[in-house]
C-alpha cells in the first residue's frame, strides 16, 4: 500500500495561501468527499488547522506522484483556486517521511509553539470524522491510532509541553509593549474558539479585568464569558464595543473579513488617539490588512506572532531531543507493521499457487492411484503438502525478515533466487568445507553433516 502525504503549512505558505486551502469544522466531512471523489483514492484523511492542510493518502496501485498529481487537482477544484498559484508551496511526502511527519506534527514538533497540545485534539477529530465518512481503512487506521497513542505518551512522558511559549504568550507581550498596565486594558473577544478562549486566558493572567464575549451563538459566548469573568454581547453588536475596547482577539469561522480600514475609521476618531491592539487569529482572516495603515491601530496575525513564539521555543533542546527520538521509535515499529501486512498478500499468493500445482499433478496422477488405501492416499496427501511447505519456506521466511528490515536491500535476480529457495552459492560451500580442520571431521557421516550445518 502506497502512502503519501500532500500539504503546506507555516513553514511553507504565507497566510494568504494557507487561508484559500483551509477547511473549516463546518466544512469539513463535505471537503473530505469532495476529495474522494475528485482524487480517485482508496484512503484519505484532511488535516486542517490554522497553520497546515495536509491530505494523506493511501493507494495500493498508485504511485506517489500519481496521487499528488490527483489531490493537487481536488484541491485546486474544491477551493477554486488555480494549481500555479499554490502547487509550489505545497510539500509531498511517502512511506516513511510521511509517518514521520505525522508524528513529529501530533507530538507538537511541528508547530509554530513547540510541544503545543491543542494539535493532538485537531487530528483526533480529522480521524473521527475520517472514520464518519468511511475514507480510512487498515492502513491509514492503523497510522492514525498510532499517531494518537504516540501524541498522548510525548504529552505525559516528556516535559515538551509543560511552559511552552503560546501565541497567548506572544499576544500578552506584545500588548506589554502597547499599554503600560494590562490591567487598566479592556479585551473584546470576537468568537469563541479554543484559540481565542486560551490567548484571552493569558490576559486575565495578566489581570486584564474587563472582558467582552462575542459569538453567533450567543450560549457559547455566555459560557466563554463566565469562565473568563467576563460579559457576553450579542454578536451584531460587537462594533458599538470597539470604542471602549482596547484589545481585540478575532477568532471567527466567517469565510469573509469582518473588520476593514472602513469600520475602524470612525471608531479610531471616536477613541482619539487610544491605540487598538488587534490579534487576528483566524484562518481565513477576519481582519483586512489595511486596518494597519490606520494610526495607533496595531494588527497582528498568526504569521507576526510566528517569530515571537519561534525564539522563546529554542531553549527546550533537552526535551525536543527525547520526543524526536521517541517519534523516531514508533516511526520505525509502524513501518516494520506495514511492511510486513504489504508483504501477507504475496505469501498468501506463493502458498495459494503452489497448492494449485500440486492439486493439479495429484489430479493427472489420479488413475494410477486407484489401486491404494484410503489411508495410503491420505500420506501422500500428507506428503505432498509437507513437500510444498517445504518449498515455500525459504521464500516466506526471507519475505517476513526483509518486512523487519528499516533499509531493505536490493537483490540481484541470482542473489534472489538462490535465497528464496535456500541455495547457497558453491564458492560459499567451499569456503564453509575448508574452514574445518582435520579434527572437525569425524568419521561418522552423520556427524560431519550436522557440522556442515552449523
Amino acid at each position: 500500500m502506497n502512502l503519501t502525504l500532500v500539504g503546506t503549512n507555516h513553514h511553507y505558505a504565507p497566510i494568504e495561501v494557507r487561508e484559500r486551502l483551509s477547511t473549516s469544522p463546518a466544512r469539513l466531512a463535505a471537503h473530505l468527499r469532495e476529495l474522494k471523489r475528485a482524487a480517485h483514492l482508496s484512503e484519505l484523511t484532511l488535516l486542517s488547522t490554522c497553520n497546515r492542510t495536509e491530505i494523506y493518502a493511501a493507494h495500493p496501485v498508485y504511485s506517489a506522484e500519481e496521487m499528488r498529481i490527483s489531490i493537487v487537482s481536488a484541491l485546486s477544484e474544491m477551493h477554486g483556486l488555480p494549481r500555479t498559484h499554490f502547487e509550489s508551496l505545497l510539500y509531498c511526502k511517502t512511506q516513511s517521511d510521511a509517518v514521520r511527519h505525522l508524528f513529529r506534527v501530533v507530538s507538537g514538533l511541528d508547530s509554530i509553539a513547540v510541544g503545543e497540545a491543542q494539535i493532538l485534539g485537531q487530528i483526533r477529530e480529522a480521524f473521527r470524522v475520517a472514520q464518519e465518512e468511511q475514507t480510512v481503512d487498515v492502513t491509514l487506521t492503523a497510522l492514525f491510532q498510532q499517531a494518537l497513542s504516540i501524541g498522548k505518551r510525548i504529552q505525559t512522558e516528556t516535559e515538551l509541553g509543560k511552559g511552552s511559549f503560546s501565541i497567548g504568550h506572544a499576544a500578552v507581550d506584545l500588548a506589554s509593549k502597547i499599554f503600560d498596565d494590562l490591567s487598566q486594558a479592556t479585551v473584546l473577544i470576537l468568537g469563541a474558539g479554543k484559540m481565542s478562549e486560551l490567548t484571552a486566558q493569558q490576559l486575565v493572567r495578566n489581570n486584564v479585568k474587563v472582558v467582552f464575549v462575542a459569538n453567533r451563538t450567543y450560549e457559547r459566548a455566555s459560557e466563554l464569558a463566565e469562565k473568563l469573568g467576563g460579559t457576553a454581547i450579542p454578536y451584531d453588536r460587537f462594533p458599538d464595543y470597539l470604542v471602549k475596547s482596547d484589545i481585540v482577539i478575532s477568532s471567527t469561522a466567517a469565510p469573509h473579513p469582518i473588520l476593514g480600514k472602513s469600520d475602524l475609521l470612525p471608531v479610531m476618531k471616536k477613541r482619539r488617539g487610544k491605540p487598538l491592539f488587534l490579534v487576528d487569529i483566524a484562518l481565513p482572516r477576519d481582519i483586512e490588512a489595511n486596518v494597519s495603515d490606520l494610526e495607533n491601530v496595531y494588527l497582528y496575525n498568526i504569521d507576526s506572532l510566528q517569530e515571537i513564539v519561534a525564539e522563546q521555543s529554542q531553549n527546550r533542546s533537552r526535551e525536543i531531543a527525547l520526543a524526536e527520538q521517541m517519534v523516531q521509535e514508533e516511526t520505525e515499529a509502524f513501518l516494520v507493521w506495514k511492511r510486513s501486512r504489504d508483504a501477507a498478500p504475496a505469501i498468501g499468493e506463493i502458498r495459494s499457487r503452489l497448492e494449485t500445482i500440486r492439486l493439479d499433478d495429484m489430479a493427472i496422477l489420479g488413475n494410477k492411484l486407484r489401486h491404494l488405501s484410503e489411508r495410503e492416499l491420505a500420506a501422500i496427501e500428507t506428503a505432498t503438502k509437507a513437500m510444498m511447505n517445504h518449498v515455500s519456506r525459504e521464500a516466506i521466511l526471507q519475505l517476513k525478515a526483509d518486512t523487519e528490515s528499516l533499509t531493505p536491500r536490493l537483490y540481484s535476480l541470482e542473489e534472489a533466487a538462490r535465497l528464496l529457495f535456500g541455495v547457497k552459492p558453491e564458492a560459499e560451500m567451499k569456503e564453509i568445507v575448508q574452514g574445518f580442520n582435520e579434527n572437525q571431521i569425524s568419521a561418522n557421516p552423520l556427524e560431519t553433516e550436522e557440522v556442515i550445518k552449523r
